[in-house]
């Protein structure tokens, strides 16, 4: 009886501070989130969370509009951090120019795009007028953080070491997200070296936690089952980071040629790369992922490779050509299911409930 009287004081932790009923945090999946699956989640008692990627301001706007047509719950817009590696120019044009063919077989323009500035969306995110805001990618400077805590919204951010969770505490993030090897998508190193930010989950969580102090922690990386994000709790997190778990819902934007690939990949399926964005990420590499690693070409730091395929990726969505994407996706993806969102996240969250009676 213990135990679970002291996982629900650790859920209620993270519930009472960011307004929500479950323990559950939507991952912001790049390609994959859209604003119906924000809304789902969020209605179905987590905290929605929308990327905000490479938007425009303007985008952002519209977005947050219609998040705000499909529930009235709390949820979050998350940002990344411009990073301390900058784009090689050279690297992304020489990328540019040898995707040409590739543009003229799915129609799209031979123009190269532009990045939205930081700065352009963090106005956006203040008008946008959301009760949390996260970050990917690190914590933000001062002056990010002022106007946020003036407004009252809430901050969270995503680590991969304990050095990088005692940042966030500093930069004052209300919530830490400790996100293990095992995780989907790009990883969130910003003060260690890329070659010391693969810690796994079980490794991470306890020192993350320690140096949290009354913090929530929220871990990542391969919570696709009650009994999965039960076990981080154990550990000390307060709650859970849902990602591959929704690839295959009826909101995720990917087509469904990688939806129906997602239960054939195993644990081992996974390779670590930055040819589709530039950042280190986990996926399953794709067609044009194993083609540009065959080529040879440098890879220009994120934004750079991003700002090239993103039209590429966008136009390959359209076209359900799933050779023609990133398929980031944790290691226990294979368990993702087919339902609406709101129903995942619905019966993840009942089946918690019955582990802590």
């Amino acid at each position: 009886m213990f135990i679970q009287e002291q996982l629900k004081k650790q859920s209620e932790k993270l519930t009472s501070l960011l307004g929500i009923e479950a323990p559950l945090i939507a991952a912001p999946m790049m390609g994959v989130t859209t604003a119906e699956m924000t809304a789902a989640f969020s209605n179905a008692g987590g905290l929605g969370v929308m990327p905000c990627g490479i938007m425009q301001g303007s985008e952002i706007l519209e977005t947050v509009k219609k998040i705000k047509e499909l529930t009235d719950k709390p949820f979050a817009l998350n940002l990344r951090v411009p990073g301390r590696e900058k784009e090689n120019e050279e690297a992304t044009k020489a990328l540019f120019d040898a995707l040409e063919p590739l543009r003229d077989e799915l129609g799209v323009e031979h123009r190269m795009p532009t990045i939205a500035d930081f700065e352009e969306q963090f106005e956006a995110v203040l008008q946008a007028d959301v009760p949390v805001v996260s970050f990917s990618f690190g914590g933000p400077r001062e002056v990010y953080a002022e106007a946020l805590e003036a407004r009252k919204i809430i901050m969270m951010g995503a680590v991969n070491s304990t050095r990088e969770a005692k940042v966030l505490k500093t930069a004052g993030c209300s919530v830490i997200i400790a996100q293990g090897a095992e995780a989907g998508g790009p990883r969130q190193y910003f003060e260690n070296p890329v070659e010391g930010s693969q810690v796994g989950l079980m490794a991470l969580l306890p020192p993350v936690v320690r140096v949290s102090g009354e913090i929530p922690v929220v871990a990542a990386g391969a919570m696709m089952s009650a009994q999965a994000v039960t076990a981080a709790m154990m550990m000390g997190a307060c709650g859970a980071v849902l990602g591959s778990l929704l690839l295959r819902s009826k909101e995720s934007a990917w087509p469904q040629s990688l939806k129906d690939q997602v239960a054939w990949c195993d644990d081992a399926a996974t390779r670590l790369s930055d040819i589709g964005t530039g950042r280190l990420s986990r996926i399953i590499p794709t067609g044009i992922i194993e083609a540009l690693s065959e080529a040879g070409l440098a890879v220009s730091p994120y934004p750079g490779q991003l700002r090239v395929l993103a039209p590429i990726f966008e136009a390959a969505v359209a076209q359900n050509r799933g050779d023609l994407l990133e398929m980031a996706l944790g290691q226990a993806a294979q368990l993702a299911p087919q339902s609406d969102t709101c129903a995942i996240v619905t019966k993840l969250s009942d089946e918690l409930k019955n582990y802590w009676r």
